[in-house]
């Protein structure tokens, strides 16, 4: 499995997002908001689909938070663990805000 740490602009609230420091960065640490680039495994970048993934629930798990993504185009669902700099305290509110795009 190759691992891609990367800069990004985020695809939904448009932030400037730095490398992580401790692991690799798939989604926004303040939006949530995640590009579906991966298919089978995490850092494939076989997904041909591109589109926006949101997350639309969460769960504490061994003293770390496991979140859960779907794509707002085709309904892949990913899960992907919290970066330390996520700010994790607005993911209740987004959640919520983001279930527009599934129900």
């Amino acid at each position: 499995m190759k691992k891609i740490n990367e800069s990004f602009t985020c695809i939904n609230c448009k932030k400037e997002i730095p490398l992580a420091s401790k692991t690799c960065r798939n989604h926004c640490p303040y939006c949530f908001a995640s590009l579906h680039v991966d298919w089978d495994t995490p850092w494939d970048r076989s997904s041909t689909c591109k589109w926006i993934m949101y997350p639309t629930e969460y769960q504490l798990k061994n003293s770390d938070y496991k979140i859960l993504f779907i794509c707002s185009k085709c309904g892949k669902k990913h899960r992907n663990k919290r970066a330390d700099d996520d700010e994790i305290t607005k993911l209740p509110e987004l959640i919520k805000s983001y279930e527009k795009y599934f129900y």
